[in-house]
């Protein structure tokens, strides 16, 4: 059985410490996770260390975990990747964001698109913003990361389309190139930082994409078939981190 894992947000984390349970991390290890009085877990704090633990409760609302020694290397992506994310109706957005993390990303910025407004999108971002956070502690809980990507502020495509230091943006688009032409003619260095633009549903509209285009962004089409946005960002993903070998374990 899979040692349960848990996100506690704590600077300074070391072997041999006795950390108290937060509430709210006590509640979802004996609610959620079912964790009893001197169960075995893994406890990690988002930047890289990650510690074999125990779980003592002395009480119904108190407990504290014993870490023992390292468990884990940290996990970072070996290339910086930044996915700028169209804001999506809840469950795609969700779903786009957890594999996401999965995938390796280093960073995730909302967007606020044309076609994100029918969904609301610039309405209650705080709110979404903090649900967002959950989902993405909850995927690199489940998926062995133990640092947590970046959620940056949401921002529209005008102010994020221009480089900003990276060395090669890539848009999802159906009329783009495959991507293993692109990767051909512009084969990122290994410190490289990468951006992939999808669009919410519906996709970019074209005055989307030709500013995409104009600010340095390479179309890539993603087959024959037209893909929902979630679809579309695990895929790109998925494929660009197959081709610059994280998925072969080639760090």
């Amino acid at each position: 059985m899979r040692c349960p894992r848990l996100l506690i947000d704590h600077p300074g984390l070391a072997a041999g410490q006795s950390l108290p349970a937060p509430q709210d991390r006590l509640h979802y290890a004996t609610r959620v996770l079912r964790l009893r009085d001197g169960a075995a877990c893994r406890i990690f704090d988002g930047r890289g260390n990650e510690f074999h633990a125990r779980l003592e409760l002395s009480g119904r609302r108190d407990g504290t975990f014993q870490l023992g020694e390292r468990a884990a290397a940290p996990t970072h992506p070996p290339r910086h990747i930044e996915l700028l994310q169209g804001i999506a109706r809840g469950d795609h957005m969700d779903l786009a964001l957890q594999k996401a993390v999965e995938l390796g990303v280093s960073a995730i910025r909302p967007l606020l698109c044309e076609r994100s407004r029918s969904a609301a999108a610039h309405k209650g971002l705080e709110r979404r913003r903090a649900h967002w956070e959950g989902v993405i502690q909850a995927a690199a809980e489940q998926c062995g990361r133990n640092e947590l990507p970046v959620l940056a502020e949401p921002a529209t495509l005008e102010e994020v389309v221009t480089a900003d230091g990276t060395t090669l943006d890539l848009v999802a688009d159906e009329a783009g190139a495959p991507l293993s032409r692109v990767l051909e003619r512009h084969t990122p260095a290994r410190d490289s930082r990468l951006r992939i633009l999808v669009g919410p549903e519906g996709g970019l509209t074209q005055m989307e994409r030709e500013q995409a285009v104009e600010g340095g962004f390479r179309p890539v089409r993603l087959g024959p078939r037209t893909l929902r946005t979630e679809t579309a960002a695990i895929c790109l993903l998925g494929l660009l981190q197959w081709q610059l070998g994280d998925l072969e374990g080639d760090q």
